[in-house]
């Protein structure tokens, strides 16, 4: 006890204490019988109290948590700034009309093919893009109104068309995500129509009939689709996209539904 005396003089802390024998040996109050018995009563799970946190050291800098566990990276974040992405589509169209003098009759779309390439910017998950696209697809009626013979109209579309949009991503899975689009644009669209009529049992072609006009339009198309990306700088791309075509001359105007296939570049 001394020696721990004379250490704290020279140190300047607390000196040893010693326990006073009687209050460490003072008996432990137990509970009464009634209390031990509403304890042992069945009730709801009382949670503990959080701890109290201690207040840090003068000088030290305050740290505060943050209650944010996890925050998931954006689009541009986890893809990059730009994109590429060249792309294949098979079109379908759904219906035209085509009238020229006595022949008035819708057509009927067929399968096509369609090639383009689309260039874009991402913000976040928004997105603005500029699209060059070639579509080629055929019209055809084996039973046209309009001549007093069975008349026969074949017809063929191509269109150049450039346009642009925005659109927003969603993020299904660190890899996958899914996408919807608004574009409008304008394109050179050239349609054409062979005519025959059936004479004699025979299909007698009819020159006078025969069409094939081009004209600049405006086109306005939506697409949705899923986009995966398998590398850090590479993705691909099924989509589908609706065009719409305003009218060409003796054509009226045609939509295009597009299954659309594409792998590009993110960065």
């Amino acid at each position: 006890m001394e020696l721990s005396q004379r250490l704290s003089e020279m140190s300047g802390t607390e000196p040893i204490q010693l326990i006073e024998r009687n209050e460490s040996l003072e008996p432990i109050e137990l509970e009464t019988d009634a209390q031990l018995s509403y304890d042992e009563l069945p009730g709801p799970t009382i949670e503990p109290l959080p701890m109290p946190v201690e207040d840090p050291e003068p000088g030290l800098p305050t740290v505060y948590k943050s209650e944010v566990s996890r925050v998931a990276p954006t689009t541009q974040q986890r893809k990059g700034d730009y994109y590429l992405m060249p792309l294949v589509g098979f079109p379908l169209a759904t219906k035209t009309s085509f009238k020229k003098d006595l022949l008035d009759d819708e057509l009927d779309g067929e399968w096509g093919n369609s090639i383009g390439i689309t260039a874009g910017k991402r913000w976040d998950n928004w997105m603005a893009y500029l699209r060059v696209a070639y579509q080629y697809l055929e019209y055809d009626n084996s039973n046209f109104k309009g001549s007093a013979a069975q008349t026969h109209v074949h017809g063929t579309e191509e269109s150049y068309n450039l346009a642009g949009g925005a659109g927003y991503t969603v993020s299904l899975t660190p890899s996958l995500s899914t996408y919807g689009t608004l574009g409008l644009g304008l394109a050179y669209r050239r349609n054409s129509a062979d005519v025959k009529e059936k004479i004699g049992g025979v299909w007698m072609p009819n020159s006078g009939y025969a069409s094939a006009e081009s004209s600049l339009v405006f086109t306005y198309d939506f697409s949705m689709g899923l986009e995966y990306m398998f590398s850090q700088n590479y993705s691909a791309r099924l989509g589908y996209r609706l065009l719409g075509l305003t009218s060409n001359e003796s054509f009226d105007g045609s939509f295009q539904h597009l299954i659309e296939l594409g792998v590009g570049a993110n960065f």
